[in-house]
């Protein structure tokens, strides 16, 4: 399976830096195959940027998902 895009520029335009740090993490999943509605994925702790992302890739390969979206 092809590398999942992670894209970021949402989430940098709005503060103003790359994702970073410990808080409550919002993901939103793309799949070619679920175009009418993608896949809202927030974290349901707070966790560093790394660990949440970890787990939205692990979530993201289950729904054969292509794209990561980092909410703000």
């Amino acid at each position: 399976m092809a590398e999942i895009e992670v894209y970021t520029e949402r989430y940098e335009r709005e503060h103003g830096h790359k994702p970073v740090g410990r808080r409550f993490w919002n993901f939103t999943l793309v799949s070619s195959t679920v175009t009418t509605k993608d896949h809202y994925l927030p974290m349901a702790s707070a966790m560093t940027y790394e660990k949440a992302l970890e787990e939205a890739k692990r979530v993201a390969t289950l729904r054969r998902s292509e794209r990561i979206i980092v909410e703000p």
